[in-house]
């Protein structure tokens, strides 16, 4: 198989696909022969500022459409991977769409700690859910991926919510894998380290901390959106046929020397 031709025929759906890391992915899967690309988010505008990614796809020759919706209502999903049936139905869903919080840490507040677990765990959650009810309508031999973090596995107090709620993803898609295996759909999670969006740079104290990470990682530079893309499309291929319910470190060897 052409690495390059690796999605070749496949519907992807990205949810925060807007900006960063959900950016890079669609980008990545219309690089990597997509058929069509669905961006589901809250707004087309990127929080990086310049030229909407489905205008990006769409310049390129890649089918594409932007979907609204909040990834923590399970209606709105359902009506997000509705969107797929008029392409051939989801192959890739990539429920990506995350939040940090700069209040983030030991004294976060309630209603801000369901605010983030909303987002970041209910939002897989329902998307897993809507996606893997139509692949099996559709007898789709299908294949789920989260955007989880290496703060799933690696934690400080300033990351104490959004630590907690990427270690529940990680859990997520182990049990998703299990329970839609039998129909052939696969689940799993990359976990990015540094990489370079707008999310990393949403609070003072995180920006100075990414500075400091940056300086002792193996590979000493942030990762970019489209790195993490390139390996959301490797799962979401036949070339990871028999890789389901992992969650694999994209985060250029961070978490090996902490």
């Amino acid at each position: 198989m052409n690495m390059e031709r690796m999605l070749h025929g496949k519907v992807v759906i990205v949810t925060g696909g807007a900006s960063g890391i959900g950016a890079g992915i669609a980008l990545a899967a219309a690089r990597h022969g997509a058929s069509a690309v669905i961006v589901g988010d809250l707004s087309d505008e990127p929080r990086e500022g310049g030229t909407p990614v489905v205008e990006r796809l769409l310049a390129a020759g890649t089918k594409a459409v932007f979907h609204r919706c909040d990834v923590s209502s399970r209606s709105d999903m359902d009506e997000l991977v509705a969107v797929a049936k008029d392409y051939g139905g989801v192959d890739v869903m990539a429920c990506n769409a995350g939040i940090a919080l700069a209040s983030d840490g030991p004294w976060i507040t309630a209603e801000n700690f369901h605010k983030l677990l909303s987002v970041n765990l209910d939002g897989v959650l329902f998307g897993a859910q809507a996606a893997a009810e139509q692949m099996m309508k559709l007898g789709k031999r299908g294949s789920i991926v989260a955007t989880s973090s290496m703060g799933g596995t690696r934690t400080g107090q300033l990351t104490t919510a959004y630590s907690t709620s990427k270690a529940g993803v990680n859990m997520m898609v182990a049990a998703l894998a299990d329970a839609f295996g039998p129909s052939g759909i696969r689940v799993n999670a990359v976990c990015p380290g540094l990489i370079n969006t707008a999310l990393s740079q949403s609070a003072p104290e995180v920006a100075k901390m990414f500075d400091a990470l940056k300086s002792r990682m193996p590979l000493r530079r942030l990762g970019e959106p489209e790195e993490v893309g390139n390996v959301v499309a490797w799962l979401g291929s036949d070339l990871s046929s028999f890789v389901t319910g992992t969650s694999l470190l994209v985060d250029g060897g961070q978490t090996a020397v902490l």
